[in-house]
């Protein structure tokens, strides 16, 4: 069992590349998230294709290792001329897909820090931050400084906050 445990150990390890493999893996994806940057005037809002994304069924990531270079290869079709393009200006969604370069960059950064902000205790710097936030936009919108929230990390949970703030602020009680 102990040689079992070490070969996962090792086997792991493919998951935390050095800083230079980092370095590599993170110009590739710059160069590719330029290019599409690049290209964004003129993308379709959405185009219809005839099944682009069914190659994603060929990869199958228990029997196969692929570099970087192979999986944007094999990707970026797929998942770029397929369906809904929320970051194209064109998209008129009724959930804007956003795409805002500054807000991608600290989506990273929070990413890799793995920083909690949904306790004092555990990350003050990070919960002070996204109060900071939520004032600053509650002033932009109109809001009075009384007003409060929080940052959700999707529309699911959004919508479950908003039905439970809803429900309690009228006294009706959960079943």
């Amino acid at each position: 069992m102990r040689e079992e445990l070490l070969q996962l150990q090792r086997d792991s390890q493919i998951l935390e590349p050095n800083a230079k493999e980092r370095k590599e893996i993170r110009d590739q994806i710059i160069d590719y998230t330029e290019s599409f940057l690049e290209k964004i005037n003129t993308t379709h809002a959405y185009r219809k294709s005839e099944g682009a994304s069914a190659e994603i069924s060929d990869i199958n990531p228990t029997e196969t290792t692929l570099t970087i270079e192979e999986i944007i290869s094999k990707l970026a079709d797929p998942l770029d001329e397929e369906g809904i393009n929320p970051a194209s200006g064109g998209h008129l969604g009724y959930i804007p897909g956003g795409g805002i370069y500054a807000s991608s960059l600290a989506d990273y950064w929070a990413a890799i820090s793995n920083r909690y902000a949904g306790v004092f205790f555990a990350n003050p710097g990070a919960v002070r931050l996204e109060n900071k936030l939520i004032q600053w936009l509650s002033s932009v919108i109109g809001y009075p400084a009384s007003a409060h929230g929080n940052l959700t990390s999707g529309g699911s949970i959004a919508n479950m906050i908003g039905i439970v703030t809803g429900r309690h602020s009228k006294g009706i009680k959960a079943i």
